[in-house]
């Protein structure tokens, strides 16, 4: 008898009738009851508001963890190598123009390749003094380490298209962290590169670009510092005929270094906690919306083996309200990339 009264906590079962002949109401598992489900819901509120709490008061006791620009740059080789290419020369300049992008968005409080003030990716390129005949630019945030981050990056078509592309000789990293959007936040920006010293002949100017914002940027431009990068959205530009290209001076000297050597000055490296409360949140909320689910599934189970039970039309319902749940969960607190 305890037994089975130990089982009526996770399969349907029949109370018996008040006269004691024949089978009462149906029931659902113990588990499933209005009660228990509030249980869950007021655990999950203790939890994620404690970790609030922690993380404002004492974030020491999560622990940090130091997410490095170093470390991307190691990852980004490793995918290069792994599909038989040769590996990025870290670079002082693009590292610079990569920190720069980082803090105009923090302090403009944007999240795109171009500014609300309608600089682009190259510009900042350029501003660091970087003469280059192909730039691109991969950007991330809200990761909580660089694996997620270069992993994210190689999942979309376009940013491995970046990663792997055979045109790019260097790589500047900046990995930041401020407010964007009135919340506290890690970005990431990677610049690649190949300098004018790095080609023997520079093509024309080129951008490449979807009608919608592409998610990654790709540039190809014209030497002469009197022409200005193109614009975003631009498929082709010519340099005008009948104007002589201006004498090109030497490019400033280069900071070249190969991972963990890497000295990228302020926008290196970002501290972020170990056990993030989003990732905690979000195993809480998997573990407790999974285990309901796994309760309903169990409920199918017991109710097709048993000809005296009926399955409820709710149910199923249900079952697909909290596998939807399950997906939101997964993927709501996952970092970002364009």
């Amino acid at each position: 008898m305890a037994v089975k009264r130990f089982a009526h906590h996770f399969v349907p079962h029949h109370h018996p009738s008040v006269d004691g002949l024949g089978q009462g109401k149906q029931h659902r598992a113990h588990l499933l009851g209005v009660g228990a489900l509030f249980s869950y819901a007021l655990i999950f509120s203790l939890i994620t508001s404690g970790l609030f709490i922690i993380r404002v008061s004492a974030p020491a006791i999560l622990g940090t963890i130091t997410f490095s620009a170093d470390q991307i740059v190691a990852l980004t080789n490793q995918k290069r190598a792994e599909n038989g290419l040769h590996p990025l020369s870290f670079n002082g300049q693009l590292a610079s123009a990569a920190g720069s992008k980082a803090g105009d968005m923090f302090a403009n409080n944007y999240w795109a390749h171009n500014s609300p003030a309608g600089k682009t990716p190259w510009s900042f390129i350029s501003a660091a003094g970087y003469r280059y005949v192909y730039a691109g630019e991969n950007l991330a945030r809200d990761f909580s380490d660089a694996d997620a981050v270069v992993n994210a990056w190689m999942n979309s078509p376009s940013h491995k298209e970046n990663i792997l592309d055979k045109n790019f000789r260097e790589i500047g990293v900046a990995v930041s962290d401020g407010k964007l959007d009135g919340h506290d936040g890690i970005l990431v920006v990677q610049m690649f590169g190949s300098a004018i010293s790095q080609a023997a002949t520079p093509p024309l100017a080129k951008a490449s670009s979807s009608p919608v914002a592409s998610p990654t940027l790709t540039a190809v431009v014209s030497p002469k510092p009197a022409v200005s990068s193109p614009p975003v959205g631009v498929a082709l530009v010519s340099p005008s005929p009948t104007e002589s290209p201006s004498p090109i001076p030497e490019p400033s000297p280069v900071v070249v270094a190969t991972a963990p050597d890497i000295v990228t000055g302020d926008n290196s490296s970002a501290t972020v906690l170990a056990s993030r409360q989003f990732s905690i949140a979000k195993m809480v909320s998997l573990s407790i919306v999974g285990f309901i689910f796994s309760l309903f599934v169990l409920e199918v189970l017991v109710v097709s083996r048993r000809a005296h039970l009926k399955l409820r039309t709710s149910t199923v319902a249900h079952l697909g309200l909290l596998g939807f749940v399950l997906l939101v969960v997964w993927y709501a607190v996952q970092g970002a990339v364009i």
